[in-house]
């Protein structure tokens, strides 16, 4: 693992999200770059708050991350191998550039619970990052702390399991934690039941890792609830997920798995992408 890069928005839940990238980033032995998008806030559909000017905006988020940064500092101390970087623009945009020119192995984002027309209409940062970059990212409940991750639930649909950066980061964490991996399927699909066919070469890549497989039944609308259900009974540390792409019909019409997991889950998300 290279370089964790962690989000931030100088929120209550963007604080956790960045604690628990530092105590990841000093457990792998790897730098950490927190990183803030600047933009001049959107006051309605039509307006945007123009009383002060970016570079106002610009300045106050300066003063911001630097009060992070030594936060951040005093907590974990010289081990601690972090740096910030300030953009302008819109942060999921931000976010997939600083991907795209190399460097990191994972995206840390946190993510709160809102009311739910705005969690299917608008999502969040994380969710609109999540599936769009070529490296895994892990989106951190509010109140979720840093812990070994004994047990991790892998929600497969029997499709082909991209493999690449997703699988190599999720090997690391694996191995570093002795975790066991639970792959985890909802029958909703026309594919034979207890078939795992489509994960031998993930297998195959994962060898030394502890695996099992878990077929469960189907319930009508009710997969990502089953879900969550398994991971809630079986104590499971972490949850991943492959994020698949859409047609734009589609995204009209249906809220993402991933965003519905993202926003009703108790345990980190590691979202993997079928992006080459």
């Amino acid at each position: 693992m290279k370089t964790i890069l962690a989000a931030t928005d100088f929120t209550a839940s963007s604080w956790n999200a960045l604690r628990f990238a530092a105590e990841m980033a000093l457990d792998f032995d790897t730098d950490m770059t927190v990183v803030h998008a600047t933009h001049i806030p959107v006051v309605s559909d039509v307006y945007f708050d123009l009383r002060k000017s970016m570079e106002d905006w610009r300045q106050e988020d300066e003063l911001q991350m630097v009060k992070v940064i030594e936060k951040l500092e005093k907590k974990y101390g010289p081990a601690l191998k972090v740096k910030s970087r300030l953009k302008i623009g819109y942060g999921a945009d931000v976010i997939r550039d600083m991907v795209k020119k190399g460097g990191i192995s994972l995206v840390v984002m946190g993510i709160a619970q809102t009311e739910k027309f705005n969690e299917v209409v608008f999502g969040s940062t994380s969710t609109d990052v999540a599936g769009t970059v070529n490296c895994p990212v892990l989106i951190v409940p509010e109140k979720v702390t840093y812990k070994q991750w004994k047990s991790v639930a892998f929600a497969f649909d029997q499709k082909h399991i991209p493999l690449g950066k997703g699988i190599q980061t999720l090997k690391e964490i694996l191995v570093a934690h002795a975790s066991k991996l639970n792959f985890v399927n909802v029958m909703d699909t026309p594919f034979i039941e207890g078939d795992q066919s489509s994960l031998k070469p993930i297998m195959k890549e994962l060898n030394g890792v502890e695996l099992k497989t878990h077929f469960l039944p189907y319930h009508t609308n009710m997969v990502e609830e089953a879900i969550q259900d398994w991971v809630r009974r079986h104590k499971a540390s972490m949850l991943v997920t492959v994020a698949r792409k859409h047609t734009v019909l589609w995204k009209m019409f249906n809220e993402s798995s991933t965003k519905k997991i993202a926003f009703s889950s108790k345990v980190p998300l590691l979202v993997l992408s079928d992006m080459k």
